[in-house]
């Protein structure tokens, strides 16, 4: 059986809609898990909301 690799969580900027794949942090019980980025690389924002919570609304 072949083994499918997990999709990483995605994270928007809150101030410029960037969107970020997570980056894999290990726990200090070797449990593994995904993070926003510290600094949005396009407008330097640290806010970020996880891709499934982000809203947009057509207008």
């Amino acid at each position: 059986m072949s083994h499918s690799p997990d999709l990483p969580d995605r994270y928007v900027c809150e101030r410029c809609h960037a969107v970020y794949a997570g980056t894999v942090v290990r726990d200090d019980d070797d449990t593994r898990h995904f993070e926003a980025p510290s600094e949005c690389a396009a407008c330097g924002s640290t806010a970020f909301v996880a891709f499934e919570q982000y809203v947009h609304a057509d207008v």
